[in-house]
């Protein structure tokens, strides 16, 4: 019999230290005490992973709309769950490095890149031309646009892949 092989898991690196200095030109620091903002992030990173929740809090930074009040908090968001909706769907995530789909210049075209980055790149392109979007927040914004898309060449949205 062969040696057996012993497996030590790898311990991801945290990330908090990156996601409190991105947090910091923009959400609210009213109550974000550094210490109970990492434990929060720890717990919701527990569930995910840190680096999809870094991700999680890049594409809500990038693409969410400032509210009239400010965005929220880092704990708030944390804490009630909001990086939910930001994190790219398991099958998305698997296919983004995938070979440049032949209606991307169209759809560049149309919508431009910083749309089609967020919210077509991530998402599966099928064959047949049907497409699922990586999120339930991208399937929002990619129905908005539901005519662009048609122009381009797409067939329509599909919920799963």
């Amino acid at each position: 019999m062969g040696a057996a092989i012993l497996q030590f898991p790898v311990k991801e690196a945290n990330t908090f230290d990156e996601a409190w200095k991105l947090r910091a030109g923009q959400m609210r620091k009213r109550g974000d005490g550094q210490d109970k903002t990492r434990k929060l992030w720890n717990k919701a990173a527990a569930k995910v992973g840190h680096a999809r929740l870094l991700e999680a809090l890049k594409r809500y930074l990038r693409e969410e709309k400032e509210p009239t009040c400010g965005y929220p908090g880092l704990s708030v968001w944390l804490n009630g769950e909001r990086w939910d909706h930001w994190l790219p769907d398991e099958a998305a995530v698997a296919l983004i490095e995938r070979p440049p789909y032949p209606q991307r210049p169209a759809l560049i075209k149309a919508l431009g890149e910083p749309f089609v980055v967020s919210y077509i790149d991530p998402a599966v392109i099928h064959p047949d031309g049907w497409i699922t979007p990586a999120t339930g927040y991208a399937k929002g914004k990619l129905v908005e646009k539901g005519r662009e898309l048609k122009a381009a060449g797409l067939a329509g949205i599909r919920s799963k892949a």
